[in-house]
């Protein structure tokens, strides 16, 4: 599983978000990461995070929507 999962990692510099997105400063770093990587999903439980939405076209869902979505997708 680790091998799998390094062969896919791959490092990335934050991309420049101009002004502060999320309420809380601290996250905005996550925002600058995912979107240089082109992520089209960020999955988390901070709150901060769940109410911008889909800031910059990248969907914030929690671990319980993925599963769900996961459990929908087909085989």
């Amino acid at each position: 599983m680790v091998d799998w999962y390094c062969e896919r990692v791959r490092r990335v510099d934050p991309a420049p978000l101009g002004k502060q997105r999320s309420r809380d400063a601290k996250d905005d770093p996550y925002l600058a990461c995912a979107l240089a990587a082109g992520a089209k999903i960020v999955v988390s439980r901070d709150d901060d995070l769940l109410t911008l939405e889909k800031p910059f076209g990248i969907e914030i869902i929690t671990p319980r929507e993925l599963l769900a979505r996961l459990a929908k997708a087909p085989a």
